[in-house]
């Protein structure tokens, strides 16, 4: 049986990763938080274009799947984790060490759950993605590093309770749009250029607004249709008695 040296490609993609997610726990431990905030987004990166390639070359394994997995764990459950520690939760005792270590447990518990169900949505995940909880957590960082937010009104608790949230909505039924199977077009295209040029002018600003909004779209969503749900049911209570 002969060896195909493209299998090698997408898993690549993937280790670089893991090392990227583990260079960002060490340039937060020396208290260079900048460039382990961006360490981690580059790591998002491939992530993304692991399975890209793995498509393209058509090399699409059991193992890569696993091993995507365990990255992920690292890249955006430690990675971010141990950020968050050195940031602000080495400056709060107990509660500073039990935030981080949440969003790393319930960040694998997402994990996975989502390696064994199937959503029955297939345009939406169900919780929200560790990679996308990783980068708001990083983005927090990058906007208080900009802003100075801790410091000045002791923003200390506000992103820990956030942080916190974020764990907790990474293993909620709450469900979260995918953008996977997207269908683009030309009103789309010129959206992206304009939300590209935005970004490049106010990266952290803009990067922050857009990930924060997804996180608490999916929670109002999820709230429209509770009460719905409700308000339904109770009308045809009514209508019964």
């Amino acid at each position: 049986m002969k060896f195909n040296p493209l299998f090698i490609l997408p898993n690549l993609f993937t280790a670089g990763s893991i090392f990227l997610g583990i260079l960002s726990v060490i340039y937060a431990s020396k208290g260079n938080f900048e460039m382990a905030c961006w360490l981690i987004l580059a790591s998002m990166i491939l992530d993304g274009l692991d399975g890209r390639v793995a498509r393209l070359t058509n090399t699409a394994s059991k193992f890569g799947v696993e091993f995507d997995s365990l990255a992920d764990v690292v890249a955006f459950g430690v990675a971010p984790a141990m950020l968050l520690y050195f940031y602000i939760g080495i400056d709060y005792g107990r509660l500073g060490a039990c935030v981080p270590a949440i969003f790393v447990i319930f960040g694998a518990v997402r994990l996975a759950r989502f390696n064994i169900t199937t959503s029955s949505e297939p345009n939406f995940f169900i919780g929200l993605p560790i990679p996308s909880a990783a980068v708001v957590v990083m983005l927090w960082v990058l906007i208080d590093l900009e802003y100075k937010l801790i410091e000045n009104y002791n923003y200390g608790y506000v992103m820990l309770l956030g942080s916190f949230i974020i764990s907790i909505l990474m293993v909620s039924n709450i469900r979260y749009p995918s953008f996977k199977k997207m269908q683009w077009n030309f009103k789309s295209f010129i959206a992206v250029i304009l939300l590209l040029g935005i970004v490049y002018v106010n990266p952290q600003e803009t990067l922050c607004v857009l990930m924060s909004g997804y996180v608490v779209y999916g929670i109002l969503r999820w709230l429209v249709l509770v009460i719905k749900v409700r308000f339904s049911s109770k009308l045809t209570k009514d209508k019964n008695t």
